[in-house]
C-alpha cells in the first residue's frame, strides 16, 4: 500500500469540492460563471479518477502487504497456500455490504480453517478436533497482531477508525448518494441543460472514484485478513504452533535477522566430534547452516573440507581415515552466517561399520544442506543415487519436514584431460579450451545421472597448491541457498521443540495449578 498515492488521489478528488464550498456554488450560478468554472475543476477530478483507476488496476493503491510463500514451507504447505490465494483473489467480487460486517469475517475464518484442515487430513470427518486449544489461540494471537501492525502502519487514520465508523461507512455512502440526487433534482428546475452536464461529469469524476476507493478499502483488508490467517493456519495444521506463539515468533524472528545479515569477516574455528541428535538450542541451530558432506570412499570429502577451512584440519589420505563424524565450524567471506561442516564416513566400500553408516544417514537427515562429493574420474554413481533415494524416501514419509537441498561437488577436475594442464580460471559454462570442454561434459553427465536429486553441480579442485572452484563457485552456491536452508532448519527445530519435554510440561502445569490453588486457599483463610 502506498500512502502518497492515496494522498494524491484524495487531494485531486477533494479539491473541486473544497473550491465549490469556498467560493459558493450559488454565487457562481447567479453570475453565470458556474458552467465555465466547472470544466477546469472537472479536469482535476478526471485526473484523480484516472490515477485512482490506474493505480488500483495495477494494485499499487490499496494492496495488502506481500505475504509470499514462507521459506520454511514444504511442498504440501505450498499447495495449501493456493487455497488461500484462491479465496483472496475473489475479494473484488464480494459485496461491500458483506465486507463491512464482522460476522462475515468470523464465518470466513471458520470456513478457511475447515478447508485447510480437510486438505491436510483428507478423509477425517472432523479434522479440527485434533488441534489443541493453545494452538488455536496461537493462530488468533499471531494473525491479530499482524493485522494490528498492518492497519496501524499502513492505513491513514486507521487508529481512529472505530467499529461504529466501520459499520457506517456504507451508510455514509448511501446518504451522500441520496443527498446528491436531491441537490441535482432541485438544480434541474433552474437550469436543466447545465445540470444534466454537470451531473454526468460528477458521476464520472467524483462518485465513481469514491465508490472505487471505498470498495478497494474493504477488499484490501479482506485479502490481508485471509493472507495472515491462512499463513498461520498452514503452520497450525503442520504442527508448528505447538510450541506457542511467543516461541514461534522468536524462532521466526531469528530467521529474519539471519536473512538480513550482511557479510561477516572471515573467522575459522574447529570443534570436536559431532553426535547427531545432540542437545543444541533451536535458535542456535537456525542461526547456523549445518552442512553434511557425503560421498563414496576416497571421493575427496576431507580434502574439500580442508579447502573450505583453508588449512589442514580434516585428515586425508589414500585410505579412508574418518572413523566417525567430525564437526568443523567456520565463517567464510561471501556467506553471512556460520557454517558447520560434518565430515562423514565414506560408503560403497567394506570398511565402515553399520553403526557408522547409520550415523552418516542420521547426520544427513539433521542437516540443512548436503554436499555430495563426487570424483570426476570415477563415473560410478549408483551408490550415490541409492543414498539420495533413501534420503528422499525418509523425508517423503515425513511431509512436515523438508529435505535439505543437495549440491553435487565434483572434485579432482585437475585430473580431467589434458591432465598435465592446469591454468585456471576455467570457463566451463562457455568452454573454449579442451579442459574447459571436458569439465563441461563431466558436469553434464553428472546432471543427467543424478537428475532432480541435486539442485546444483559445482566443479572444484582441492589439491594442495591448486585449489580452485571453492570460492569461485561453491561458496556463491551456498549463499544463493541461504533462505531455503534456513527454512529447512526452522522446520526441523520447530518439530523437535514441539516433541520434546511433553511430560515435563504436564508436571510443570500441574505444579503451577497447585500453587494457584494454595494461594487462593491461603487468601480465603486470611479473610
Amino acid at each position: 500500500m502506498s500512502r502518497w498515492r492515496i494522498i494524491v488521489v484524495a487531494a485531486l478528488i477533494s479539491t473541486p469540492v473544497l473550491v465549490w464550498a469556498g467560493v459558493g456554488s450559488y454565487f457562481l450560478w447567479v453570475n453565470g460563471w458556474g458552467f465555465l468554472a466547472w470544466w477546469p475543476l472537472f479536469a482535476c477530478m478526471m485526473a484523480g479518477y484516472a490515477l485512482a483507476w490506474y493505480w488500483q488496476r495495477t494494485r499499487q493503491l490499496l494492496r495488502p502487504p506481500e505475504s509470499p510463500v514462507q521459506p520454511h514451507w514444504t511442498d504440501r504447505d505450498k499447495q495449501a497456500w493456493k487455497l488461500v490465494e484462491a479465496r483472496a483473489s475473489q475479494a473484488d467480487k464480494i459485496s461491500p455490504d458483506k465486507l463491512s460486517e464482522a460476522q462475515f469475517y468470523l464465518q470466513t475464518a471458520q470456513d478457511l480453517a475447515q478447508e485447510l484442515a480437510h486438505f491436510y487430513h483428507p478423509g477425517v470427518k472432523e479434522p479440527l478436533d485434533g488441534v489443541t486449544v493453545p494452538e488455536v489461540l496461537a493462530v488468533v494471537e499471531l494473525a491479530a497482531h499482524d493485522l494490528y501492525v498492518m492497519v496501524d502502519q499502513h492505513l491513514p487514520g486507521g487508529h481512529l477508525l472505530t467499529i461504529r465508523d466501520w459499520k457506517r461507512t456504507r451508510q455514509l455512502a448511501d446518504w451522500y448518494q441520496k443527498g446528491s440526487n436531491v441537490w441535482w433534482a432541485i438544480s434541474a428546475l433552474f437550469n436543466p441543460l447545465q445540470t444534466v452536464t454537470r451531473y454526468a461529469a460528477s458521476q464520472v469524476g467524483i462518485t465513481h472514484p469514491l465508490r472505487l476507493l471505498q470498495n478497494s478499502l474493504f477488499a484490501w483488508f479482506y485479502a490481508a485478513f485471509l493472507q495472515r490467517l491462512g499463513t498461520y493456519l498452514i503452520d497450525l495444521n503442520s504442527g508448528r504452533l505447538r510450541i506457542g506463539a511467543d516461541r514461534y515468533r522468536a524462532l521466526m524472528g531469528t530467521v529474519l535477522q539471519e536473512s538480513a545479515k550482511t557479510e561477516s569477516p572471515a573467522e575459522k574455528q574447529v570443534a570436536g566430534p559431532f553426535l547427531p541428535g545432540q542437545d543444541v538450542d533451536p535458535i542456535d541451530q537456525v542461526r547456523q547452516v549445518g552442512i553434511t558432506v557425503l560421498g563414496q570412499a576416497k571421493a575427496g570429502k576431507s580434502s574439500l573440507i580442508n579447502a573450505l577451512l583453508g588449512e589442514q584440519r580434516a585428515r586425508t589420505g589414500v585410505v579412508p581415515t574418518t572413523a566417525g563424524i567430525e564437526r568443523y565450524e567456520l565463517m567464510t567471506p561471501g556467506v553471512p552466517t556460520r557454517l558447520v561442516l560434518m565430515d562423514t564416513v565414506g560408503y560403497a566400500q567394506a570398511g565402515p561399520k553399520l553403526d557408522q553408516l547409520a550415523m552418516t544417514a542420521d547426520a544427513a537427515r539433521q542437516s540443512d544442506l548436503i554436499f555430495l562429493v563426487l570424483h570426476a574420474k570415477n563415473p560410478g554413481r549408483q551408490a550415490d543415487i541409492e543414498m539420495l533415494d533413501q534420503l528422499r524416501k525418509w523425508f517423503g514419509d515425513r511431509p512436515d519436514l523438508r529435505q535439505p537441498p543437495v549440491i553435487a561437488v565434483v572434485t579432482h577436475i585437475d585430473l580431467l584431460s589434458p591432465s598435465m594442464e592446469w591454468s585456471p580460471p576455467y570457463d566451463w559454462v562457455n568452454p573454449r579450451r579442451p579442459k574447459e570442454q571436458n569439465i563441461h561434459d563431466c558436469l553434464a553427465v553428472t546432471r543427467e545421472q543424478l537428475g532432480d536429486r541435486v539442485v546444483a553441480v559445482v566443479p572444484v579442485c582441492t589439491a594442495q597448491g591448486k585449489v580452485y572452484g571453492v570460492e569461485e563457485a561453491l561458496v556463491p552456491a551456498i549463499a544463493n541457498m541461504l533462505d531455503e536452508v534456513r527454512g529447512v532448519a526452522l522446520l526441523r527445530c520447530l518439530k523437535a521443540e514441539a516433541d520434546r519435554d511433553k511430560i515435563k510440561r504436564i508436571f510443570w502445569q500441574a505444579l503451577e495449578l497447585g500453587k494457584a490453588s494454595v494461594r487462593q486457599v491461603w487468601q480465603a483463610l486470611n479473610k
